[in-house]
């Protein structure tokens, strides 16, 4: 079953739809958001969360994406290799490289985590880290970028074509906007890629021709703060004579996650995706259209459009017996609230054994005491995540010792002032991820006991 979040006002998006045929007496429905002009080529606004476009420049048209390719490499070396591997570089992967290449000095016979080398790939940008990386997964650039390949089109990027892992030019390594945004959604649905992509400042170990730890930072400026955007997760900057300026950046308010790609920008990459934002977070948050209090016909379709959409609503009683059908309910704290969710962080500095850690496909958290999360709610990097009493991170509905409901996403991020379509229903979750009751949606929409949707 698959299942889709829409963020809290996303119903009005849907809602619209009906109000395209009106005729001209109720022609007073008009665009809240004004797209912005950028100057960048290529462009995409993604809504994580709904999977919608908000917003495109020539957004299937192909473009070379430079450096922010690392981003499907490091999503591909997550998903295959455990973060305390070791990678040995190899002279192929250290020295085939274009000049003028960022680079970390990284030399034939060099050793080092998995996760240093991503750190290294992510922040630093480092060319010969990534071909060290793929060799290591993939056994070779060729093989490496032929999974890169498999993997675009499982997540629906149709036009991207990868021949190596870091971006240096290739006439055939080319993407689009909105493939990118796609990349980039999946591989922050990622726990890990998350805390990577998000990080400033990381100490990189010593190397041959570096006897000393190197912090290294991250290049995007919003993450690491030098161009401050609020809510932004993380990202990956490009850079390439043919490519021009690249920039995938990841953000999130009120429970809608934004993913914004600029291609071949002349040096306007930070002010293009800074107006992109503003503007999706706009769309996103009030429908992209205003009706005038005075044109009621257009009022009155809009309610029809609901009560069309809400016929799909047979039971509430058998909608509430579906989900407890469905849900595993785990010891977890009485009634969560603030003094019961606890903060923790994984980033540069602590032991390689504390964090996200995975088993058989189920994942679970050491935290900075050494002990594994059990039985709580963990807020962990802006996200909150349920552990069951098992240690285990939980996906799905799940139901505290107060009685109060909770969905978690596959990634295992709390839903949280948010809609859930599930099983033809619709659901919607305060901030604090709680399932709404008999009351109204900050949306304005009624909901019932069972917490459905019904007028």
């Amino acid at each position: 079953m698959k299942i889709k979040k829409l963020v809290a006002g996303g119903l009005s998006i849907l809602l619209s739809i009906g109000m395209i045929s009106f005729s001209s007496e109720y022609a007073m429905v008009t665009h809240a958001a004004i797209p912005p002009d950028i100057k960048s080529q290529g462009a995409a606004v993604y809504n994580a969360n709904t999977g919608e476009f908000l917003y495109e420049k020539n957004g299937d048209r192909q473009f070379y994406p430079a450096s922010i390719t690392k981003i499907m490499t490091t999503l591909i070396v997550l998903e295959q290799a455990n973060l305390n591997d070791t990678v040995v570089f190899s002279r192929a992967a250290t020295t085939n490289l274009e000049a003028g290449a960022t680079r970390l000095g990284v030399s034939e016979g060099d050793k080092m985590s998995v996760r240093d080398a991503l750190y290294g790939t992510m922040l630093a940008s480092a060319n010969e880290v990534s071909n060290g990386l793929a060799e290591y997964v993939g056994g070779s650039i060729a093989g490496f970028s032929s999974m890169m390949n498999a993997r675009a089109r499982e997540i629906g990027a149709t036009n991207t074509n990868f021949v190596n892992p870091s971006g240096l030019n290739n006439q055939n390594h080319v993407t689009t906007a909105k493939d990118m945004a796609r990349i980039a959604a999946e591989a922050f649905r990622n726990p890990d890629f998350r805390v990577i992509a998000g990080t400033k400042v990381y100490n990189f170990p010593a190397i041959k021709t570096k006897a000393e730890v190197t912090p290294i930072k991250m290049h995007h400026r919003m993450v690491n703060g030098s161009d401050n955007y609020p809510g932004v997760i993380g990202g990956k900057t490009g850079y390439t004579r043919s490519a021009g300026n690249t920039l995938v950046t990841c953000a999130e308010r009120n429970g809608v996650r934004l993913i914004v790609v600029v291609l071949k920008s002349p040096s306007t990459h930070y002010a293009d995706t800074r107006a992109l934002l503003d503007y999706g977070f706009e769309v996103a948050t009030t429908g992209g259209v205003n009706i005038s209090s005075k044109d009621t016909g257009a009022k009155n379709a809009v309610v029809k459009a609901k009560q069309e959409t809400k016929a799909v609503v047979e039971s509430t009683s058998q909608a509430q017996v579906a989900i407890a059908d469905s849900a595993k309910v785990d010891a977890a704290p009485k009634s969560i609230s603030t003094s019961d969710i606890r903060a923790e962080n994984y980033g540069p500095g602590m032991a390689p054994d504390i964090g996200w850690k995975e088993s058989n496909g189920n994942w679970f958290y050491i935290k900075s005491d050494r002990s594994s999360a059990r039985a709580e709610v963990l807020n962990i990097n802006g996200e909150k995540y349920w552990f069951d009493s098992n240690g285990y991170m939980a996906r799905g509905w799940r139901q505290d010792t107060s009685g109060a409901w909770y969905f978690m996403e596959d990634s295992g991020a709390m839903n949280a002032s948010a809609w859930l379509k599930y099983n033809g229903l619709w659901y919607y979750f305060g901030s604090d991820g709680k399932m709404l009751t008999n009351t109204t949606t900050p949306d304005g929409y009624t909901l019932n006991s069972d917490g459905v949707w019904v007028s």
